[in-house]
């Protein structure tokens, strides 16, 4: 008997990993709160773009309303959801998963022990997902990110290798690249510095940025590389000061942002991290025909609430108790705020706000 698996919050990442899950056979329920979306899988089926082209599975798609009417529980659940929306829908779906199964936490931020609370650590595998995607119309996902990178890193939070975080892993091959880890917090945190340089500064500049660098001076593209590298070292630092083992943030070593302390350092590692940014992905977006944008970028596109509290605003709390400053992630969290309010509008002229914090 195949196991059940639901993938709650069908959005870009949940539905891309939906699309190839059914399309290897596994038996998989669609379930998500943006009702257009769910009628358009219920009636047409889930479509996919990728580099390889486009093709369009058989989907089972609930409303969120409509898991009440679910008899059979799940062994896996794909907890794919804002972070903030992590805390009642675990609850909503805690009595629908099996008492042997388990939810993977597939998002940002760090969900893995809130989730652990509600449904027991025993319950709960780590998940890191490094696939990129987006949605833009009802019932078609589209992936940004090549096929032969590294997709997700698996771990249960206990640090040991078990057989379910290893099949979880193989399951998961079929989307890309995925493999396991004792050191899931690590990876996490890593991620979450990743998150935090490049999320919501993709938010504060604006989509035309995203799919036009010429809309950027040259001024503007030093800024913008030099506000990523300052975000990026304040993270690196909390996640140190908290005893964390950092993996590579993007291709770089970890201890390259946590030690850079001088103007000259920054300097440095900002040109390696502006390399290594522009080298990602270069023509995927042509080829799929949507952009490379960080959710929380699309998040502004359509008007809806962004995670930078769960982002830049972790590092910021964080740092604070620690008594490490964050003022580029402080005033970058500031500023996305406004954005989500109407205060300001999104666009390159906000990094003449940020120019001030780039002082050493």
């Amino acid at each position: 008997m195949s196991e059940r698996i639901a993938v709650l919050g069908a959005g870009a990442i949940g539905a891309s990993m939906g699309a190839y899950l059914i399309r290897d056979g596994r038996d998989v329920t669609l379930i998500d709160y943006w009702a257009a979306h769910v009628d358009a899988m219920k009636n047409r089926g889930l479509t996919l773009t990728d580099l390889n082209g486009t093709f369009t599975v058989k989907a089972k798609a609930l409303h969120l309303s409509e898991v009440c009417n679910l008899q059979d529980q799940f062994d896996i659940v794909i907890l794919s959801v804002k972070s903030y929306d992590t805390r009642w829908i675990t609850y909503l779906i805690e009595p629908y998963l099996k008492p042997t199964g388990f939810i993977l936490p597939a998002q940002n931020s760090l969900n893995d022990e809130t989730v652990a609370h509600i449904v027991g650590f025993n319950r709960t595998v780590g998940c890191i997902p490094m696939l990129s995607a987006g949605l833009y119309q009802p019932g078609h996902a589209i992936r940004t990110s090549p096929l032969d990178v590294h997709c997700f890193t698996i771990g249960e939070l206990s640090g040991v290798i078990t057989p379910r975080a290893q099949k979880t892993a193989q399951m998961l091959s079929v989307i890309g690249h995925s493999d396991t880890t004792t050191n899931i917090w690590g990876a996490r945190w890593s991620k979450l510095v990743i998150n935090c340089l490049a999320n919501a500064l993709a938010g504060i500049v604006g989509p035309d940025v995203s799919t036009n660098a010429a809309a950027l001076s040259p001024d503007q593209q030093n800024t913008i590389y030099f506000v990523r590298t300052l975000l990026g070292c304040e993270a690196a630092k909390v996640a140190s000061a908290l005893g964390f083992t950092l993996g590579p943030i993007y291709s770089l070593q970890p201890e390259e942002f946590v030690n850079a302390k001088t103007r000259e350092d920054i300097k440095q590692l900002k040109e390696k991290l502006e390399a290594v940014m522009k080298k990602r992905y270069p023509d995927v977006a042509q080829k799929v025909g949507a952009p490379d944008r960080p959710s929380l970028l699309q998040d502004i596109i359509k008007g809806r609430r962004t995670e930078v509290d769960y982002l830049n605003g972790i590092i910021v709390n964080k740092g604070k108790e620690l008594g490490i400053p964050t003022p580029m992630n402080e005033a970058v969290l500031n500023l996305t705020r406004k954005i989500e309010t109407g205060e300001a509008k999104p666009g390159p002229h906000n990094l003449e706000t940020l120019k001030p914090y780039l002082k050493m």
